[in-house]
């Protein structure tokens, strides 16, 4: 049984951050990082998916790409398939689900149509697949009510705008999506709410698995460029206490929110030393100023994250 087959024993994690090759080499392109990423994460769970993902990385963008397509497949089921797959939830007016415009007309055969816009999906027509959000009629309160479905980019109906080049982590595409009267088959559609099954839980774990992807990376940083030890191992226990809250069955749990909370901002006070040391100089220029530029990606969805915890916190 090779590394990789068992790869979700943390033993076998740890052994994989502190044995392999640290001297990754440059990625050139979203093609080579994913081919990249397949290689390492044959076999392995998605939250270890994120971590071995992040490790091979070269930089922040990269990183990013394995812990968010690491997420959406523990959201779908960590058995299914890895792809590069993109969540389209928000539209002009903001992803709130009383904001969405995006409607799915059900057919009798229990597949749909769907018909709308989307602001942005990460990765663009790089994506494998989209997960859409759409409106499927109204609650007896008269609110939305929301349906998923898995989208292949090239279904007929489906188009990209330009891609927008975000300030930060540039090399991930992102590009509005249009759907028009794009056919679903009753296959591709998720089952049960769409809010409850997709969009609230996966602010958590999308969380964890991003956290896990940039830990994973800076382990790497550090052996390739000889961080004191104990730099190394503070991200090796912060990955440890991460991955178990990301393999959560349970991702709506307060008590769960309450960990992660924990954990990010343990997590954040780690960088902050990290940057104020003089272990951070040794690294590369390049990498420098590339952290300087992305690592406004870590702060999106601050505000949101912070209401979360506090709900966690009245309920648990």
């Amino acid at each position: 049984m090779s590394e990789v087959d068992r790869i979700d024993d943390p033993t076998k994690l740890f052994e994989a951050l502190l044995r392999r090759d640290p001297n990754t080499p440059a990625i050139a392109s979203v093609d080579a990082w994913w081919q990249t990423h397949l290689e390492v994460t044959r076999g392995a769970s998605p939250a270890a998916a994120a971590v071995l993902g992040g490790f091979a990385a070269d930089r922040l963008a990269y990183a990013f790409g394995s812990g968010y397509t690491a997420a959406l497949r523990q959201l779908l089921g960590a058995d299914q398939a890895p792809l590069r797959r993109a969540l389209c939830a928000t539209e002009a007016e903001g992803a709130h689900p009383s904001k969405l415009a995006c409607t799915l007309t059900l057919t009798e055969d229990g597949g749909g149509r769907i018909t709308g816009d989307k602001s942005f999906a990460t990765l663009g027509h790089l994506a494998d697949e989209l997960l859409v959000v759409a409106v499927s009629g109204q609650d007896e309160q008269g609110r939305n009510r929301l349906r998923v479905a898995r989208i292949p980019v090239a279904r007929e109906g489906v188009s990209f705008g330009d891609p927008v080049s975000p300030t930060f982590v540039p090399e991930l595409p992102h590009a509005p999506v249009s759907l028009r009267e794009v056919r679903v088959e009753p296959s591709e559609l998720l089952p049960g709410d769409g809010y409850l099954r997709v969009l609230k839980p996966f602010r958590t774990i999308e969380d964890a698995h991003v956290f896990l992807a940039v830990l994973g990376w800076l382990t790497k940083l550090g052996r390739h460029v000889g961080w004191p030890h104990e730099f190394v191992e503070r991200g090796l226990s912060l990955i440890a206490g991460l991955l178990p809250v990301a393999a959560s069955s349970q991702p709506l749990s307060p008590a769960v929110h309450r960990v992660l909370g924990g954990l990010l901002a343990a997590s954040t006070e780690h960088l902050i030393r990290l940057e104020n040391s003089l272990a951070w100089r040794a690294l590369a220029e390049q990498d420098r100023v590339r952290w300087t530029r992305d690592r406004r990606l870590l702060e999106v969805a601050s505000e949101a994250r912070g209401a979360r915890l506090k709900t966690a916190r009245a309920g648990s």
